[in-house]
């Protein structure tokens, strides 16, 4: 292959691996599993145009190794379990032991940073969209069933500093939020498991025997508003507490979130 086509397959196909993550959540949410395929097949083209390129620099093992080394890395910094002072900075972790993991997400992972009593506090969570349906309160969500709070991996709070979640004390580390929907309020339930995946069904004894409290925090119903996509966001108070604000379609809910006491 002339050194021309394989610069030309190599900017081809890093746009087709840019734009799969971009598009799964929109055009391509209904064709997750060809999407998919086909940017595999991108990403499989692209290590080969950059190992093309970079032997001709720097000789066969070295270029094997550093595309190995980019190959692998996405994935040893979400796999890993790096200190929480480390793991603010990295990309949200995900759960590589399970398959839906490797696919594209129509529910696109979602991150929030906010300071708790001078901490930094980080909060990752699946964001699906309504798309027309009812969601909370529907059958997808529906009250008085347990939901992991999102999509994909279980909600996961990553925090230095042991912390109070709606007075439900949470050791500093990572710990799972799950829910459980009402008209007027919702149970919050804290969890020391995050590796698990996060549909409901996974919730199984052995993860439930590690939960670290459960809660009720009022629910509420804000007219005129419609939130497409599952979004958390953060308000600080004056005293160094911060309040959660999870809003979906017509509906938030506020957690209280504070230092524990030292």
């Amino acid at each position: 292959m002339s050194r021309t086509a394989i610069r030309r397959a190599l900017v081809l196909s890093g746009l087709g691996l840019v734009a799969g993550p971009l598009l799964a959540p929109g055009p391509l949410a209904r064709m997750i599993p060809a999407a998919t395929a086909a940017w595999y097949l991108a990403l499989a083209v692209f290590a080969g145009s950059a190992f093309a390129v970079l032997r001709a620099w720097m000789g066969r093992w070295a270029a094997g190794t550093l595309v190995g080394l980019g190959l692998a890395s996405p994935i040893l910094l979400t796999a890993l379990p790096f200190p929480p002072a480390l793991a603010l900075k990295l990309p949200c972790p995900r759960n590589w032991g399970w398959m839906p993991t490797w696919q594209l997400r129509p529910s696109p992972m979602g991150s929030l940073v906010f300071q708790v009593d001078s901490a930094r506090v980080k909060i990752c969570y699946g964001r699906p969209a309504a798309r027309g349906r009812r969601m909370i309160g529907g059958r997808r969500v529906a009250f008085g069933r347990l939901w992991r709070t999102g999509a994909n991996e279980p909600t996961t709070i990553i925090s230095p500093v042991p912390l109070e979640v709606a007075e439900v004390p949470v050791p500093a580390g990572r710990a799972s939020l799950y829910t459980i929907p009402g008209p007027e309020s919702w149970e919050l339930i804290l969890n020391r498991a995050t590796g698990q995946w996060g549909i409901e069904s996974e919730y199984t004894e052995p993860v439930r025997a590690q939960e670290l409290g459960r809660a009720i925090v009022p629910s509420r119903r804000e007219a005129g508003a419609r939130v497409e996509r599952l979004t958390i966001t953060a308000t600080p108070h004056p005293d160094g507490s911060a309040e959660l604000i999870l809003a979906w379609e017509g509906t938030a809910v506020s957690i209280p979130v504070r230092r524990a006491p030292r």
